[in-house]
Formats: structure tokens, sequence, C-alpha cells
């Protein structure tokens, strides 16, 4: 019998979530050689196609929370209430991690709403560094012979401080949602927007207990 599967993310979402993905990738990998920088591909006209790519990439970006806010405002506004709500069971997923992730104890994780802990922290990182990244960018695109040149300076200092931090946090994700044994089925539900029943039951509780009671 096919498992009853439950619809977790709608096509705005899965949308906005892809094209954050491929916009960051274009932009690490073009801010990676510029801030390095590898001589050969930063200078002439290499380098002036890897900025021009770099600013597309920058605005594709900044799109993504617009595209979210004007298509699916109530998903959106749902996700942050969520993401900045924390609860005795996001504490005790700091507790139970190490055991969780690492040994398999899965009898020692606390039930977990839509996002656990863990998705909060790199959801909240990544709205920090991307609030960053927008006022930065900008000062160190548009305000190079205008701005004083120690905020240039302290510009380029956050805007890499905050890639490098992003960086960590998007390959933890990645491998987690990819590699990780326990988390096997979770990239389903950015693909197709769905998650079997029992997936939801079994790593999202609390989750699962708001939609039983709401169908109910």
């Amino acid at each position: 019998m096919a498992q009853r599967e439950i619809q977790v993310f709608n096509a705005v979402q899965r949308l906005v979530h892809w094209l954050h993905v491929v916009a960051f990738a274009v932009l690490a990998l073009t801010g990676f050689v510029l801030y390095a920088p590898v001589q050969s591909l930063a200078m002439g006209y290499a380098g002036w196609t890897l900025r021009l790519l770099h600013r597309i990439a920058a605005i594709l970006l900044a799109l993504v929370p617009l595209i979210y806010l004007i298509f699916s405002p109530r998903r959106l506004f749902d996700s942050l209430k969520r993401i900045f709500t924390w609860t005795k069971e996001d504490v005790g997923w700091f507790k139970a991690f190490p055991r969780y992730y690492f040994l398999g104890d899965e009898e020692a994780m606390p039930p977990q709403d839509k996002f656990n802990a863990g998705q909060k922290m790199f959801y909240i990182v990544t709205a920090v560094c991307l609030l960053l990244f927008g006022v930065t960018g900008f000062l160190m695109w548009f305000g190079k012979f205008a701005i004083p040149t120690w905020l240039f300076l302290w510009s380029v200092f956050i805007h890499d401080l905050c890639f490098i931090a992003y960086v960590c946090f998007f390959f933890i994700h990645f491998a987690l949602c990819a590699a990780h044994p326990l988390m096997r089925g979770s990239l389903n539900g950015m693909l197709f927007g769905w998650l079997p029943e029992e997936y939801i039951k079994h790593h999202h509780a609390r989750y699962y207990e708001e939609l039983v009671s709401e169908k109910k």
C-alpha cells in the first residue's frame, strides 16, 4: 500500500528555494574567485564578466524574499513565525543532536515543529546574512568612490565574514538533506512539495499533531 503523503511546501516556496540555491551558488563561485583573487580570472575581460555575473546573481537573490512576499504571503509569515518561535523542544534539540545525528539515537530527540531548531538557526543566519549582504553589497557596488574608505573596507570585511558563515551553514544543511541516513526523503519535500505522513510524524511530531488537530 502506498504511503499517504502531505504537502508541506507549495510551488512558490519551492521556486524561491531553488532560485536562492542557484543565485547563491553563482555568488559563491564568482565571489570566491574575486575574493581570492585568482589573478588569471579576476583581471581583464574575465574579471569584468565575473563581476557582472556576481551582480546579476545578487539581483536574483534580492528577488527571492520579494517573490515570496507577493505570491505566498501567508506561507511566508507562517514560516517566519515558526522560525522565530523557540520552545523547550528547541532547547531539547541542542541537547539531543549529538546523539541523534552521530549515534542515530532517535529516542533522544524531543518532538519538533515543521522546522527543527537546527533548521531555525540556519534560516535565521540566512536572513541576517542576506540583509548584511544587501547593505554591504550596495555600498561596495554604488559607493566605492562616494563613501569614506573606512566604511568601504568595513563593508568588504562584513561581506566576506557573512560569506564564510553562510557557506558553512549551507554545506551542513546540504549534507544533512542529501546524505544523512536519518534525513533521507526530506529532499523530496523541497523537490516535489510532499512528504510521507510517517516521515512527518516521526521527524516533526509537533507539526504533525498540529496538522491532525486542524483536520479535526
